[in-house]
């Protein structure tokens, strides 16, 4: 397997992250999403000796290379533990490897920019590897290819439209349908070349390939990032000790309404609540909302790393006591 290390890769919102995590000497922090390890090694160096820092990634590749940049350091003073799983099962993950009741929470959400980028993987309209997607081989999960070259036409329309939110989604589906006819679709640049061909050339949106939408449909719903996420979010709240911080960050509309109504609910709970918390709905907050809006990129960021452009920051803290005065997210 390559080293992806060699890709250059920028974690987005460093100092955000920072001032809303507050890692302290000695705690123990984990991050949900290794990827690269941008945002982990930072933190790492911020725990001290006798800290903890977590690493949780499905994909085997991003553990292996986050190890080999830790063994090339020499300035990582924290205790290290990397886990190979899915952050959707947070709680069974930190009970198997004896993790204590965690200081901090990071959720990057999305592949690192060189998961998206990796010709194994699939995921970008360049690649003339295999149309897979799935960051754990291991899975169950259908590829992007078995979803492209099975899914119905009405089956794919609904996924464009309600997962990716593009508008042409009809169009797309049916074009699909009629060149699959023809020949299974196998890579990235096939799917790429007949999204852009079925989308009016005037509509292609100015700075991206007009296939992003729809290649961002299928990563999310071949590894379950909506699920997951929903899933994760209360048992951060569990994992957390009183005190402790939850920050998520989101290049999506959609997670992003999911952790707003999530924080928003844990913040005001009530007995209709849809999170898998039942013992504490409609008795006391479970969180205390720290960003009353969207923590965004600053204008430099965005110039220097485009990921940025559309990532969204949301923070919490787990109260030591229930907290007081308006908790509303914004």
């Amino acid at each position: 397997m390559s080293d992806r290390q060699a890709e250059p890769h920028t974690p987005v919102l460093p100092e955000e992250v920072i001032r809303y995590l507050q890692p302290q000497p000695g705690s123990t922090v984990v991050d949900c999403t290794l990827g690269n390890g941008g945002h982990y090694l930072h933190i790492l160096k911020l725990l001290g000796d006798e800290g903890l820092g977590v690493g949780i990634d499905k994909d085997p590749l991003a553990i292996e290379n986050v190890r080999r940049r830790i063994e090339r350091s020499h300035s990582v003073p924290a205790s290290v533990r990397l886990i190979e799983g899915n952050f959707g099962e947070l709680l069974p993950l930190l009970h198997q490897a004896q993790i204590p009741p965690s200081g901090g929470i990071l959720l990057d959400l999305g592949p690192s920019s060189s998961q998206l980028f990796d010709p194994r993987l699939g995921m970008s309209w360049e690649s003339d590897e295999a149309l897979d997607m799935r960051l754990d081989r291991n899975a169950d999960a259908k590829s992007a290819g078995d979803i492209i070259n099975e899914w119905t036409e009405e089956e794919l329309t609904r996924l464009f439209r309600e997962q990716g939110e593009e508008k042409w989604s009809r169009r797309i589906a049916q074009r699909i349908v009629r060149d699959r006819a023809e020949a299974a679709i196998t890579t990235g640049r096939q799917l790429g070349e007949i999204v852009a061909g079925a989308i009016p050339h005037k509509a292609w949106p100015p700075k991206t390939h007009p296939a992003t939408r729809v290649f961002m449909a299928l990563r999310m719903e071949v590894n379950c990032e909506l699920d997951n996420l929903r899933a994760v979010l209360p048992q951060a709240v569990e994992a957390l000790a009183p005190g402790g911080r939850l920050v998520v960050i989101s290049f999506h509309s959609i997670e992003d309404r999911i952790v707003k109504r999530f924080l928003r609910e844990m913040a005001e709970p009530t007995d209709q609540a849809p999170w898998p918390l039942p013992q504490t709905a409609g008795v006391t907050p479970r969180l205390k909302i720290l960003t009353r809006r969207p923590v965004t990129a600053s204008a430099e960021e965005v110039a220097s790393n485009p990921r940025s452009r559309s990532a969204k920051l949301r923070a919490a803290e787990k109260p030591k006591s229930a907290p007081a005065g308006d908790t509303k997210a914004g």
